[in-house]
């Protein structure tokens, strides 16, 4: 039941997306305008949630739902606090090193070096391509 009513919930913010998105010019595929791109994202998400929808209701299968670590969820939202509290004051590349690396401990991921790679490859690479290729300022 659970399932059918998050689906629903997607069916509906998908419909008020797509409702609002349509009051952007959408242009034509040669030339596309501001609202090219959300409204071909609105019906993909729309015909998605349809099609889950159906998928849901013909199905007569139980959905057993996994338990909820919440401490883990208290412990991301904290860190999410913090990152967007500390990412203008400390910089884009080191907020995102800390978050990414705090984040994998969160999910208990093993050992020290991994994570911290991880994190730092993360960031570098999204920097260089936010920074460099795409030239977006970084706080």
């Amino acid at each position: 039941m659970a399932e059918k009513i998050i689906t629903l919930f997607f069916l509906l913010g998908s419909s008020s997306y797509l409702f609002f998105a349509q009051h952007f010019a959408f242009g034509t595929l040669n030339s596309p305008k501001s609202g090219f791109l959300p409204i071909l994202s609105g019906i993909l998400t729309l015909l998605l949630s349809l099609i889950l929808l159906y998928k849901q209701l013909r199905s007569n299968k139980k959905v057993v739902l996994d338990k909820v670590h919440w401490t883990k969820f208290i412990f991301i939202i904290i860190g999410l606090l913090f990152y967007v509290s500390f990412l203008n004051s400390i910089g884009y590349f080191a907020a995102t090193f800390i978050f990414l690396f705090y984040l994998l401990k969160v999910a208990d991921a093993a050992g020290w070096l991994m994570p911290l790679l991880v994190s730092f490859s993360s960031s570098a690479i999204f920097y260089l391509i936010f920074a460099n290729c795409l030239s977006v300022t970084l706080p």
